[in-house]
């Protein structure tokens, strides 16, 4: 009976035992940041959608634009549930109503609600972890037509734009939104513009880009692309999205030219996209320009608009696909078969990818790389039209 007894006090104490350790773990998970379960936060996120509610009216799926960077923010990610409860509770489509762009793990958490009825736009930011609170919010209307139609409209936005009225992201907002407000911002296009975060003709002009390539050396079976864009602009966060042609997966390598290279090759060069088909045993590195002086001349921006205009009417006009076969727009300005000893030493650092094809000159000739690859002028000046 002494033994059972005793056997039963050892039992009763482990059990205590780990009854605290395990109370001591639950209560260190919670008080770890991001560690706390997302239910305990969903009145969050209703607030915020009940903020741009009593703003704009019902935020529904024919005139509503949700853009934010939710998920990118460190711990953000434990209201994602809470937002798609909302957002869905609406009737809202994820392709229709919703952009969530890329931000860094070090910046707020923002959300911007745009009504195409109206024009107005309510920003929201919201501080979290100590206490869940809506910690900034304005309404603004960023109409393009509207703040666009004289001097003194112009003016006031500019002002607006200068005292950061949506901490930072005032040519975001306004050019995500009203290019989504045409009707015409292909879904392709927005997907490029999760990465890249705002809306420009570099991204656009990207598009485009990409766009001629799959026409003209199309992704079938065993083939693939390696994109050396060079000079660079934002023109490469629509390689590394619509082909998966990520740095880490030597994809793409990015790298700047001089004033004077550009000026020597001649064509306003893009980069060069070698095209590995691995069915046909072929690789070819296929040159492309890209003339923004067209986009200038044919958008109808003025010399001395501000950016957020002249940008975005280059914008509206790369988004209409009839414009694409514009002459002199893309140039194809050399096709060379190249082989994997040539990639390779593309990729190395500190070559210049153009030398290696021997489409830069030296000392006023026309170069020949040591592959014996013949330079730019038979080659050069093919406008796809």
């Amino acid at each position: 009976m002494i033994r059972r007894s005793v056997f039963t006090n050892r039992k009763i104490k482990a059990k205590i035992t780990d009854f605290i350790f395990l109370t001591i773990l639950v209560f260190s998970l919670v008080s770890i940041p991001g560690m706390a379960s997302e239910a305990d936060n969903p009145e969050l996120m209703n607030q915020v959608f009940a903020a741009a509610e009593s703003n704009l009216g019902n935020v529904g799926p024919e005139d509503s634009l949700v853009i934010t960077d939710l998920g990118s923010p460190a711990e953000s990610y434990i209201f994602l549930d809470s937002f798609y409860s909302e957002f869905y509770g609406r009737d809202l489509k994820y392709t229709g109503n919703l952009l969530v762009v890329q931000n860094a793990r070090n910046a707020p958490l923002w959300f911007a609600f745009f009504d195409k009825s109206s024009g107005n736009c309510t920003y929201i930011e919201v501080s979290y972890g100590d206490e869940d609170k809506i910690s900034y919010q304005v309404t603004e209307n960023i109409n393009f037509d509207e703040l666009s139609k004289n001097k003194k409209s112009i003016a006031a936005w500019n002002e607006k734009v200068n005292s950061t009225v949506f901490n930072g992201h005032e040519f975001a907002i306004l050019t995500i939104a009203n290019g989504w407000a045409t009707g015409n911002l292909d879904y392709e296009l927005m997907q490029c513009l999760q990465l890249h975060n705002h809306f420009c003709p570099g991204v656009s002009s990207g598009f485009v880009l990409a766009d001629w390539m799959e026409e003209n050396y199309p992704l079938n079976k065993g083939v693939s692309y390696t994109v050396f864009s060079c000079p660079n602009w934002c023109k490469e966060d629509v390689f590394v999205t619509r082909w998966d042609a990520t740095p880490g997966k030597g994809g793409i390598f990015v790298s700047a030219l001089t004033d004077e290279e550009i000026e020597e090759i001649g064509n306003s060069p893009a980069g060069i996209f070698v095209v590995t088909n691995k069915t046909a045993g072929t690789m070819q590195a296929v040159v492309l320009g890209f003339d923004f002086d067209v986009v200038n001349a044919k958008c109808g921006a003025k010399e001395d608009d501000p950016a957020w205009i002249s940008k975005y009417l280059a914008d509206l006009w790369l988004m209409d696909r009839d414009n694409w076969d514009e002459e002199g727009l893309v140039t194809e300005i050399a096709v060379i078969d190249i082989n994997e000893d040539i990639l390779r030493e593309m990729k190395q650092a500190g070559n210049n990818p153009y030398e290696i094809l021997g489409l830069l000159k030296q000392e006023g000739n026309v170069s020949c790389s040591k592959y014996g690859i013949s330079g730019i002028g038979s080659l050069i000046g093919n406008s796809k039209t």
